[in-house]
């Protein structure tokens, strides 16, 4: 800065030049009061600073020159030179008296060192709030899962406890006894529950360690307490169980019934082993299309096209965030135009109350579930609306579909440098073809005959 001299008049002052982009310039003045300088912006501004060494030490060994800024600006109408000189004056006596105050860089490193010792003191509710809102919402598609998740079983527990209390011990006893199940209460173990949990919760304590919340990670190289899940394998794949599934499902059928006189108005259909219409066209769609359970449920009307009969699923509903083209078989579009005439609102399958716009996955799960529970005295394994998924790629592939076309119908991403990047190919034609060919051998199979029929009209 000595080279960088000036004399402490208006003229010298107007005549310095701007620096480059994103650059500053900092004076002396050379017959002034000593420490008293201007900064000259990439904008244009001057700005008068008070310079001092201060007693602080650098990583070099050498002392630290400290600048701060004395709030006057220096115009072309007032050069604010005497003003300038008499703040200096001011600022050197108060740091012959060691009570200098803070510069700008001194200010923003306290402050930030308060606010991460403030975040450091925040509960475990607070920081699940915060998670929530500023990762799992943005980034993930499922986001509620985890909020369901951690809103009862992380907030009952340690919802007061402050986020850097909690140990690894803690998470163990809270995500052990999920896995474990418990006998004498008749608790079920239930090891793909802990391991989503276990997951959810790491991933709100690694945010709150990019966060600066805590330094130590609770879960680190924590095991997944219900170990490997294997995976399902179950599909309906003989005509009994496709038949007692579209006997169930049967809008029209004694499964789909109003409630019995005398029932309460709080008690849901599913819960009595029924399923309302709705649900039961929704399951039929996903049979029918191999379509997701949560593309299915939250399914809008803008996304039909009848005349067409395609269905688009929009590239944020689908869980590779790609927009998926669904040929619609005439059997179909025949149905979702009875429901277009008779349903109100913008989805397809609406929800029960005004709160709920439509169905959601659960809702079709849980009907599922509960039916099957009733199935069980007739033979039939218990399956899930994931299975129904499963069930149209197997149908598809003892009709001898390509598994390049199944996995099209199926929305699978191909891995392939070709198939990301470069394959553009809607395949809608041989996605029609594959649905055409699945639609024939289901209806082969639930064809009747007369010494296979199940008598289910008993059960309602």
């Amino acid at each position: 800065m000595a080279g960088n001299k000036i004399p402490l008049t208006k003229a010298a002052i107007l005549a310095l030049p701007k620096p480059p982009k994103g650059k500053n310039r900092i004076y002396r003045f050379s017959d002034a009061v000593p420490g008293l300088a201007i900064r000259v912006t990439d904008t244009g501004g001057k700005h008068y600073l008070y310079c001092y060494t201060s007693d602080a030490i650098d990583a070099r060994g050498m002392r630290v020159e400290r600048r701060i800024a004395l709030g006057i600006e220096s115009t072309r109408a007032d050069g604010g030179m005497e003003r300038a000189k008499a703040k200096a004056l001011e600022m050197a006596a108060k740091v012959a008296s060691d009570q200098a105050p803070e510069t700008r860089r001194e200010k923003t490193q306290r402050l930030r060192a308060e606010k991460q010792v403030a975040e450091q003191e925040i509960t475990v509710s607070r920081l699940i709030d915060r998670y929530i809102a500023e990762w799992a919402r943005p980034r993930k598609r499922r986001w509620a899962e985890d909020e369901r998740r951690l809103d009862r079983a992380v907030r009952p527990a340690w919802g007061d406890r402050k986020v850097k209390s909690i140990t690894r011990a803690d998470v163990d006893a809270l995500i052990s006894p999920v896995a474990l199940g418990d006998e004498a209460n008749g608790i079920p173990p239930k090891p793909a529950e802990a391991n989503h949990r276990l997951a959810v919760v790491r991933k709100m304590f690694s945010f709150a360690v990019d966060k600066g919340i805590i330094e130590n990670h609770p879960c680190l190289r924590m095991k997944a307490p219900g170990g490997r899940i294997a995976p399902r394998e179950r599909a309906l794949t003989t005509a009994k169980e496709l038949r007692l599934f579209w006997r169930i499902t049967d809008p029209n059928g004694p499964w789909t019934k109003g409630k019995r006189k005398g029932w309460s108005r709080f008690v849901a259909w599913e819960s009595r082993g029924r399923m309302s219409p709705t649900i039961a066209d929704a399951l039929r769609l996903a049979l029918a299309t191999g379509a997701r359970a949560n593309e299915i449920a939250a399914l809008p009307w803008s996304e039909i096209n009848l005349d067409a009969g395609e269905w688009i699923i929009a590239a944020e509903r689908s869980k590779n965030r790609r927009a998926h083209l669904v040929p619609l078989l005439p059997q179909v579009v025949e149905m979702l135009r009875e429901r277009r005439e008779s349903v109100k609102g913008d989805y397809v399958f609406p929800g029960k109350f005004t709160h709920t716009p439509h169905l959601n996955d659960k809702h079709l799960s849980e009907a599922l579930g509960n039916a099957c529970r009733r199935l069980v005295s007739l033979g039939l394994q218990p399956f899930t609306t994931h299975d129904l998924r499963r069930t149209v790629e197997t149908g598809m592939a003892a009709a001898r579909v390509p598994k390049e076309y199944r996995d099209r119908v199926l929305n699978h991403i191909d891995a392939s440098v070709g198939g990301k990047h470069y394959n553009l190919h809607d395949y809608k034609d041989e996605k029609r073809e594959a649905l055409e060919k699945w639609a024939r051998r289901l209806e082969s199979m639930l064809a009747p005959e007369r010494s296979n029929v199940v008598p289910l009209r008993g059960v309602a």
